[in-house]
């Protein structure tokens, strides 16, 4: 119906009903529908039958409200009076044609055992009951709708045939199914259960993706860009850990080692290798450091800041070489990745070779997730891991200068407001920072964030504009100064 129609309904009733009937037709009209009722519009010296027929096949009358008692049905059912003319004609419309949705039963009244009474001819109808004052509203709202024709359940807009079906090497149907199995279970013992084989799962299909004969940097890109609905699935992985009962914290510290030294490493692809270049192994460490920025937007949307001071603050025990080598203690920085072959081989020969960062306009712009994973929080995700990263004190002499700092890639679309920093000027919300960081008070806290300063260098080359950092949301006599 086009938002401007006036919608125009006809009511055929028997006389014995008028107390449901003049009531619902005046509401009706109170609420925009122009209502054909034969008390109202059946004047002296027309012809009543010709009357009847013209509004119920007249094609400006949208629907045929057909309000049923028990008089009503008798009357119908012997064809007797008015009552008969009228299911002589609408009875003909219903059966002569397919689509009838025109035509609604009322009903005005039940039987002793709370059957309805409705015409023989019509009693397969889904009808509207106004026969129960309790649910009276309900009903009405209901028919009101279907006049309007705006249904409180619409079907959802048809969607598209999920990419990873076309991905006839890589099976994700596992996946799907390990992540059901962990929303519906309530066994602790049976979780963890499905939480190691989803993780051994999840490697084994993003080991498909790995690719000996990968040459150029268009190549690594377009790999990794296949790999988004696989993101997705560890995606709906953590939306299942909330309803476990496992450490989540400290799981999430245990894949991510594992992700790294498992994906980055050449000889789990090939133990005979004995060469080693850039784009080897360089899909993987794109994944994994947008899954450990992914990670950061869940937790935050979810303010779980007890689980990101344990995934911050950890100290992975990470491969040295891409060869595996030994495990070497380090930081988070560790799975920030900056691809060359994305980089430097592929955006200046690519489209968009004049953005700052192809892989940051990718991640915040073609890789989305709604509602949690927008353009602006997956960035301020970003942001956030470089804003932070002083304040847990994870640089020391034996740092390797690769994990001295996060760089925030996608910092350029981030956005003016970091709400976490300018919120703590509240003490109460302070309190939500002291399990962040990591202390217990409010001078503790200015202690830790007054390393978070900052860096005028923290920018892409070509940029005026350079990373914020916390301080330039708030001062540090401005943290816990009001309630």
């Amino acid at each position: 119906m086009k938002e401007d129609k006036i919608p125009k309904v006809f009511i055929s009733y028997s006389w014995s009903s008028d107390d449901i009937t003049m009531p619902l037709a005046e509401r009706l009209v109170s609420h925009g529908v122009d209502v054909v009722l034969d008390k109202w519009d059946l004047k002296e010296g027309q012809d009543k039958y010709a009357f009847m027929e013209q509004c119920v096949n007249n094609s400006e009358v949208d629907k045929v409200l057909i309000v049923c008692d028990q008089k009503y049905a008798d009357k119908a059912n012997n064809r007797k009076g008015g009552v008969g003319d009228e299911t002589a004609i609408i009875s003909t419309e219903i059966y002569g044609k397919v689509n009838q949705e025109k035509f609604i039963p009322i009903i005005a009244e039940c039987d002793e055992e709370g059957n309805p009474y409705v015409p023989v001819y019509i009693k397969s109808r889904i009808y509207v009951d106004l026969s129960n004052a309790e649910q009276y509203e309900a009903e009405y709202e209901k028919l009101l709708r279907n006049i309007y024709e705006k249904p409180l359940f619409k079907k959802p807009k048809l969607g598209f045939k999920p990419e990873w079906l076309e991905e006839d090497s890589v099976n994700l149907f596992p996946l799907q199914d390990l992540v059901r199995q962990l929303k519906g279970s309530s066994d602790v013992r049976k979780q963890n259960l499905i939480i190691r084989r989803f993780i051994d799962q999840y490697i084994e299909i993003l080991k498909s993706y790995y690719d000996k004969d990968l040459n150029a940097g268009q190549q690594v890109y377009e790999t990794w860009m296949k790999t988004k609905n696989v993101r997705d699935y560890f995606l709906d992985f953590l939306d299942a850990l909330l309803e476990t009962d496992c450490d989540m914290g400290r799981l999430l510290c245990e894949i991510f080692e594992r992700f790294y030294n498992t994906l980055t490493c050449v000889k789990t692809f090939n133990d005979k290798a004995n060469s080693y270049g850039d784009i080897e192994c360089d899909v993987f460490k794109t994944l994994i450091w947008e899954l450990f920025i992914c990670t950061v937007t869940f937790l935050r949307h979810f303010e779980d800041y007890e689980t990101l001071n344990k995934v911050l603050s950890n100290t992975y025990f990470l491969i040295d070489s891409g060869f595996g080598g030994s495990f070497k203690p380090t930081n988070y920085a560790r799975f920030r990745h900056y691809s060359r072959p994305i980089e430097e081989y592929y955006k200046p020969e690519s489209e968009k070779k004049d953005l700052f960062t192809l892989m940051g306009n990718t991640l915040c712009c073609e890789r989305e997730k709604y509602p949690i994973y927008t353009k602006e929080t997956l960035a301020q995700a970003d942001l956030f891991l470089y804003q932070v990263f002083n304040a847990f004190d994870l640089v020391s002499e034996s740092t390797s200068y690769r994990d001295s700092c996060w760089f925030p890639t996608c910092y350029v679309y981030a956005g003016e407001r970091m709400y976490e920093w300018e919120k703590m000027k509240s003490r109460k919300y302070c309190e939500k920072m002291y399990v962040l960081f990591g202390v217990e008070n409010v001078e503790k806290l200015k202690n830790v964030i007054s390393k978070c300063t900052y860096e005028r260098d923290m920018h892409y080359r070509g940029s005026f504009d350079a990373a914020l950092a916390i301080l330039n949301y708030i001062k540090i006599e401005d943290i816990g100064s009001i309630n």
